[in-house]
């Protein structure tokens, strides 16, 4: 059995916008060049330090978001939030999967341990609260 990784749509849309950030920062530190040949070092020296910053901060958001996500494997379920520790619950220990509906309160996934206890993996969250529905499809 291989291995699937699943990612909270919230997590996957900071992934994009960390990247379209590394994206602006590039573009910031090459207006330097056209700073440099206006004679502006001091203006260009600025600009490239500005660039470097906002690329810093948008890999660290792009790093962060695609750290926060749950893996399914042959040994059990490991996640991991974007700044907690990590988690891990081998398959032997799993009674079973509750996946909340729309109608049940709480918003991430359970897995309810043989001993009684639930651990929530929070990666792995409901896409919208039942306050988001408009009703059945017309369909």
């Amino acid at each position: 059995m291989g291995f699937a990784t699943v990612r909270a749509g919230t997590s996957s849309g900071l992934m994009w916008a960390g990247a379209a950030i590394v994206a602006v920062g590039v573009f910031t530190a090459l207006f330097a060049v056209a700073l440099i040949l206006r004679g502006e070092v001091l203006g260009a020296v600025l600009v490239v330090l500005l660039g470097l910053l906002v690329i810093g901060a948008g890999a660290a958001l792009f790093l962060l978001a695609r750290r926060a996500c749950a893996r399914l494997d042959a040994r059990g379920v490991t996640w991991s939030t974007m700044l907690g520790a990590r988690g891990f619950v081998p398959w032997e220990e799993v009674h079973q999967v509750v996946v909340p509906g729309m109608h049940e309160p709480g918003d991430s996934v359970l897995l309810w341990l043989r001993d009684g206890s639930m651990v929530p993996i929070s990666p792995l969250r409901k896409t919208q609260s039942a306050g988001d529905s408009t009703g059945p499809h017309p369909w």
